[in-house]
């Protein structure tokens, strides 16, 4: 295989979006472990750089706020639905009531995907607890954790991060690595 960076080998696009710096963590982790695998990775926001074309398989992730995800991310699956209809994707989503890992938060945090599913269909969807830090949320977010009564600290598991990122070669079906 060549990927977008014309060298032989595989390729992954890892876009993300995040709005204080948890979920990009998550990427960048998801990313270290592909490259620790020989594949060749782009870690990215999931800004208007972001693009898909040329590479042998996409991992978008983001947080999810008030059940949805970011708009940057959603934009990202909207404009790039074509693309990424054509290479194998897979996605994660982060979250405070990911940390307990019930059938009720995972459920629901498989139907927030539903905005996702209406551009793509991705091969695997993830969900990690993030990490809640009122000290530097904006004071609109500050209210809302406020009032759902939600605890401060980091809740992600970083091995649990790591263990789906070593999946993600089968998953993509990139037979190469």
């Amino acid at each position: 295989m060549t990927g977008r960076s014309g060298r032989s080998g595989v390729s992954v696009l890892v876009c993300y979006a995040s709005r204080y710096g948890s979920t990009r963590e998550i990427a960048e982790c998801i990313s270290e472990e592909l490259r620790a695998l020989g594949v060749h990775v782009d870690c990215i926001p999931a800004g208007r750089d972001a693009d898909p074309e040329g590479y042998d398989g996409v991992v978008i992730g983001s947080p999810l706020y008030m059940g949805k995800w970011l708009v940057d991310a959603r934009e990202l699956v909207s404009r790039e639905r074509v693309a990424l209809g054509q290479v194998p994707v897979a996605v994660f989503s982060v979250g405070y009531s990911f940390r307990n890992r019930s059938e009720q938060a995972l459920r629901s945090g498989d139907a927030a995907l539903s905005d996702v599913r209406l551009f793509i269909n991705p091969r695997e969807s993830a969900f990690f607890p993030g990490k809640v830090s009122p000290s530097v949320v904006s004071l609109s977010d500050q209210a809302i954790l406020t009032l759902a009564g939600v605890a401060e600290g980091d809740f992600r598991d970083m091995e649990m991060v790591r263990s789906w990122a070593r999946t993600l070669p089968m998953i993509l079906g990139l037979e190469e690595v």
